[in-house]
């Protein structure tokens, strides 16, 4: 089996010869090429062949993963701005608690961030029921959202 890697092996001249030869013989027997027929599979866009997002892609999707597909985008966006500003208000105030101006209360951060993350996993438990209850809207939205977030 041929593989893009490997080297092809030496084809003797006597086989290419040969093979000339009898392409000649069957092109000079038939002179009028085969008609060309239109291929099922491609599509009848003129994109490149990689083109995700085309009219016809569009048209055939819902509502949902359309909303979950411009949601996905914009947290994209807004995660990256977010992560941005909170690394670099993080790396300041790490700057001066090192330069000693300024004395942070670690455990109180902690409590915080504890408080926080109990609410995010309570509203992930009623974002998940919701989209448990609206399976077929819901599937489709986080295809949109997972699509939005990757592109």
């Amino acid at each position: 089996m041929f593989h893009p890697l490997q080297p092809i092996r030496a084809i003797p001249v006597w086989t290419l010869a040969a093979s000339v030869w009898a392409f000649s013989a069957v092109a000079a027997a038939n002179p009028e090429p085969p008609p060309i027929m239109p291929d099922p599979i491609a599509p009848d866009h003129a994109g490149s062949a990689g083109e995700l997002f085309t009219e016809s892609f569009f048209l055939t999707l819902g509502f949902s993963f359309m909303i979950g597909l411009a949601m996905g985008f914009a947290l994209k966006v807004a995660f990256k701005i977010a992560l941005l500003v909170i690394g670099l208000m993080l790396l300041g105030v790490f700057g001066l608690q090192y330069a000693g101006l300024v004395d942070i209360n670690w455990s109180g951060v902690e409590a915080h961030y504890d408080g926080w993350m109990a609410w995010l996993g309570a509203f992930a438990g009623v974002f998940f029921a919701f989209v448990g209850d609206n399976l077929t809207s819901g599937a489709s939205f986080l295809a949109g959202l997972a699509l939005g977030l990757k592109y």
